[in-house]
C-alpha cells in the first residue's frame, strides 16, 4: 500500500529516537517507575510499573502523537492532521495538535469508549464516528486522507510514531538501570516495537515479553507460525489493542526484537483491573491491564527484575462499572 500524505516508513535509528526525545521532553514530564508495596504483597513478588497511564492524555499514544506532529509542523507550519484510532491515539492526536496549534480529525469506531470520543471533541478535534472496528475507522480515514491535504499521522506504522513510544525504554533504563525483563502490551504494535528496539540496542540481555488478550491475538498467531496472520474478528474488553492484523513494518521489528508472546483471557484482564485499583492504586484500561494480567496468570519469570508497562487509563464508565461489580 502507497505511503499517505506525512507518513515515514523508514528503518528506526536510535537517531530517529533521541531527536523524538528532544522533542518529547519540551511538553511531556518522565512517567514515573512505580513499585508499590500492597501490590508486591498481593503478587508476593516485587515488580516496577512503568505508569504511561498517568499522561496528560491517559496513554502512552501522547508520546508517539506528538512527536509526528511536531515533525510535520517544523515541515509546514500550519498543517491539518488526520488519523483513525480505537481511542487513545484519537485523544493523543487531539491534544498533541491542541498543543502545537494545528486542525486534527480523528475517525474512531463507533464501539470507542464514550469517554475517549467526548475528550477528543472537548480538546477541538473534529471526530468522526465510523464502524465497528478500527480497520473499518482506518478505511475511512485512509481514504479522506488521500482526497484532502491532511497529514496522516498513523498510530502504528510510522517512524516518527514509533521513535516517540521508544522513548519509554530510554526512561526506563535511566529509573531503573539493572532492569531485566520489560512485559508490553501488543496490539497494533507501535509501543512494542519502539521499547524493544532501543532496549535491544542498548542493552541487548533484557528478555522483552509481549501480551496480547486471546480475543485480539494477532501477532500471538502471526509470531507462532512464522507469517502475518489476519483474524477474522476480534473480541477483548482491552479495546486499545484489538486489531486483526499486524503492519508488515512493526511485525519485521516485533519478530527481531520481542523474545516472547503470551496470552491473557478476558478474566484475568478484569482481574487486572481490579487489582490494579486497589492494590496498585491505578486506575487501567483493558489495554493497561494486560500486562498485569500476565503476572497474575504467572505467565512471567518475577525472578528477573520485571518492569511492567502500564499503557493507559482510559476506561469506559459502564465497563469499569461492571469489571468492579462482578461477582467473583
Amino acid at each position: 500500500m502507497p505511503l499517505l500524505r506525512g507518513q515515514r516508513l523508514e528503518p528506526l535509528t536510535m537517531k530517529d529516537v533521541d531527536i523524538a526525545m528532544t522533542r518529547i521532553q519540551r511538553a511531556i514530564t518522565p512517567s514515573p517507575m512505580l513499585s508499590i508495596e500492597p501490590l508486591n504483597l498481593y503478587l508476593k513478588h516485587v515488580i516496577y510499573t512503568k505508569a504511561e497511564s498517568l499522561q496528560p492524555s491517559g496513554s502512552f499514544k501522547l508520546r508517539g502523537a506528538y512527536n509526528k506532529i511536531a515533525s510535520i509542523q517544523k515541515q509546514q507550519e500550519k498543517a491539518s492532521v488526520i488519523t483513525a484510532s480505537s481511542g487513545n491515539h484519537a485523544l493523543s492526536v487531539s491534544l498533541s495538535a491542541r498543543w502545537l496549534g494545528q486542525h486534527a480529525i480523528v475517525v474512531v469506531p463507533e464501539s470507542a469508549p464514550m469517554i475517549k470520543k467526548d475528550m477528543c471533541r472537548a480538546l477541538g478535534a473534529e471526530v468522526i464516528e465510523h464502524g465497528l472496528t478500527y480497520d473499518d475507522a482506518y478505511l475511512l480515514a485512509q481514504s479522506l486522507a488521500e482526497k484532502g491535504d491532511a497529514n496522516y499521522v498513523h498510530p502504528v506504522a510510522d517512524t516518527d510514531v514509533v521513535a516517540g513510544q521508544g522513548t519509554i525504554a530510554l526512561e526506563i533504563i535511566e529509573q531503573l538501570p539493572d532492569v531485566e525483563q520489560v512485559v508490553i502490551p501488543i496490539g497494533g504494535g507501535g509501543l512494542a516495537s519502539g521499547i524493544s528496539f532501543v532496549m535491544k540496542t542498548i542493552k541487548p540481555n533484557v528478555k522483552i515479553v509481549g501480551v496480547q488478550p486471546e480475543g485480539s491475538s494477532a501477532f500471538y498467531e502471526s509470531f507462532k507460525k512464522g507469517r502475518l496472520v489476519e483474524l477474522r474478528e476480534v473480541n477483548t474488553i482491552a479495546d486499545g489493542l484489538s486489531c486483526k492484523k499486524i503492519e508488515p513494518y512493526l511485525l519485521d521489528m516485533i519478530s527481531r526484537w520481542v523474545d516472547d508472546v503470551v496470552l491473557v483471557g478476558e478474566a484475568a484482564i478484569k482481574h487486572a483491573i481490579r487489582t490494579g485499583l486497589l492494590y496498585g492504586k491505578l486506575l487501567l484500561e483493558g489495554a493497561g491491564a494486560t500486562s498485569l494480567a500476565a503476572v497474575l496468570e504467572d505467565l512471567l519469570d518475577l525472578k528477573m527484575k520485571t518492569v511492567i508497562i502500564a499503557s493507559g487509563s482510559n476506561i469506559d464508565k459502564q465497563l469499569f462499572t461492571d469489571v468492579i461489580n462482578e461477582r467473583l
